[in-house]
């Protein structure tokens, strides 16, 4: 939506969605700026995943969403805003991640816990993790990224944590964060709308 868009509707109702992995990470940012720059536009909020998303944008019912790339739908348009890195998320004393970068085809993500069904970031984990198949993926599931780095810090496995969510991960303890070796995976952040939004 371009800031011509955003002015015409300044005094309006903007019905926004967004992915439960960015929602907690962006909202505090977000929120404030658009509070100052358009005083009287009311946000509404709507917080789930892609899938979802798509379908509420594609029949009216929002205006735009914030979701990672790809999105695969002909009526939307998507504007990139930031790429944001992968890191994983580690029990502090883990012997196996003392001497970081992880290689993407470490034997070590065998032990990723993964969102369930539905997430984006759980396809983003899979595709991450090339021919290994992780095997906690059967055992545990969660929907939300702070559960996961409950189990995380209580020695259950590792797990996929977005950069934007590094500073929610770096205040539990007995977890570490690793970095990746270079390049580093990362995901494509964008906002996405109707093709016919004026």
């Amino acid at each position: 939506m371009t800031a011509a868009g955003m002015d015409s509707v300044s005094d309006g109702r903007f019905r926004l969605g967004i992915i439960p992995t960015v929602a907690p990470y962006l909202l505090p940012r977000i929120l404030p700026v658009l509070r100052d720059r358009f005083p009287g536009l009311q946000v509404e909020l709507r917080e789930a995943v892609t899938a979802t998303l798509v379908h509420e944008t594609g029949i009216g019912k929002l205006d735009a969403f914030v979701a990672a790339l790809p999105i695969e739908a002909p009526g939307l348009v998507c504007n990139r805003l930031f790429d944001d890195r992968f890191l994983l998320a580690v029990p502090s004393g883990d012997p196996a991640f003392v001497s970081p970068p992880v290689p993407p085809e470490s034997p070590e993500l065998e032990r990723l816990m993964l969102l369930e069904e539905g997430h984006c970031l759980r396809d983003q984990a899979l595709a991450l993790c090339g021919s290994v198949k992780p095997a906690a993926m059967a055992r545990y599931g969660a929907t939300s990224l702070t559960t996961l780095l409950q189990m995380v810090s209580h020695g259950m496995g590792i797990t996929l944590l977005p950069e934007m969510a590094t500073k929610a991960g770096l205040e539990l303890r007995g977890l570490k964060l690793v970095r990746f070796a270079e390049p580093q995976p990362q995901r494509t952040i964008c906002l996405a709308w109707r093709k016919t939004t004026p």
